[in-house]
């Protein structure tokens, strides 16, 4: 029995401001879905920030159903905990698609999965939250980050020591990781411990491709797949950013490009606008100079708002206003009225005039 393992999906991100970075995060969650019913995986198991943002659009949500439906159509059950990202209060968006048939959300209680019990724990905040003590042999999802997660090095087993899984699914960071045959925790060891990874690169260090984890369930084989994702193409601060946009211009058509500014040869502006130049999506340009270089004398500047009243008066003078309109005016802007009884006395004006 395989699983799909995915997570930081982060849907809804506007990366730069763009729609079309919108349009990106959606369309490899898209992926997801469809690699799992190709593959007739046994469940999708999230691992955490679903969406971006704990206050998703319609069309976000929309996009979202129209994908789960997709799997329960298939047959396949996807099994989700909640991240940082969209955590709300209260109820989650987990939990609405849970009332649709749409999805699971984890809990500390068991879901069955053929002889696996999968158990879930939502993020528990940047404090060292241990992760739940689960049955031995189980299954646990968790949406946290590990002291060791940013290095390649051994994993601190003290961070898992007593919670019982043998399987430990992890989000939240955006890289995939995997350790293996760590210990033995109770009657069974801690076979496999795995990031899935972002399925889009959220921010520019996030070099390596995107993809997702098939896990053997018995055997805690793992095999990756990869998504296909727009290009991110870095330029380096040895490299000439210029020549290295005019040699690769056909690279650059529709991509992300990052360059490591480290002279002064080319400002900030004329690298923008060769890249643009050359159909770049969008860019960005890190400046690696050394900081002796970057320091310039700071600009004295003196403001001064004149008399902000007075100012105001004049301007409201010039408009035709009425008399009713002046007197809202005046309540809006009276130090005496607080803020939260302007629309109580503004009422009491507009009863007045009836």
């Amino acid at each position: 029995m395989r699983i799909l393992h995915t997570g930081d999906t982060h849907i809804g991100a506007r990366q730069y401001g763009l729609e079309a970075r919108r349009s990106d995060f959606a369309r490899a969650f898209t992926q997801v879905i469809t690699i799992a019913i190709a593959e007739s995986v046994a469940a999708v198991i999230h691992a955490g920030d679903l969406f971006d943002d704990r206050y998703p659009s319609a069309e976000e949500l929309s996009e979202t159903v129209r994908a789960l439906s997709r799997l329960k159509e298939a047959g396949i059950p996807l099994l989700g905990i909640v991240g940082n990202h969209e955590q709300r209060r209260g109820v989650q968006w987990l939990d609405l698609f849970a009332e649709l048939g749409l999805a699971v959300h984890l809990s500390a209680e068991p879901y069955q999965l053929g002889e696996t019990e999968v158990y879930g724990m939502d993020y528990a905040g940047r404090r060292r939250a241990r992760p739940q003590q689960v049955p031995p042999g189980s299954l646990l999802v968790c949406h946290q980050m590990l002291d060791k997660a940013r290095s390649d090095g051994e994993l601190r087993l003290e961070e898992l020591a007593g919670c019982g899984a043998r399987l430990v699914l992890l989000g939240d960071y955006h890289e995939h990781r995997v350790w293996r045959a760590m210990g033995a925790y109770g009657h069974t060891p801690l076979q496999l411990v795995t990031y899935c990874g972002s399925t889009e690169r959220w921010s520019l260090d996030e070099r390596e491709p995107r993809g997702v984890s098939l896990i053997d369930l018995e055997t805690g084989r793992l095999d990756r797949r990869e998504l296909t994702t727009r290009s991110f193409i870095y330029i380096s601060e040895e490299d000439d950013p210029i020549k290295s946009i005019a040699a690769q211009q056909e690279q650059f058509k529709e991509a992300i490009i990052c360059v490591y500014r480290g002279s002064d040869e080319h400002s900030i502006a004329e690298i923008e606008e060769r890249a643009r130049a050359a159909g770049s999506l969008a860019v960005r340009v890190r400046d690696r100079r050394p900081q002796a270089e970057r320091e310039r004398p700071e600009l004295q500047v003196q403001l001064d708002f004149g008399d902000l009243d007075s100012l105001v008066a004049e301007r409201l003078a010039q408009q035709d206003l009425s008399g009713l309109a002046r007197q809202i005016d005046g309540i809006i802007r009276d130090r005496a009225v607080a803020d939260s009884r302007v629309d109580a006395e503004v009422n009491v004006l507009l009863d007045e005039q009836q």
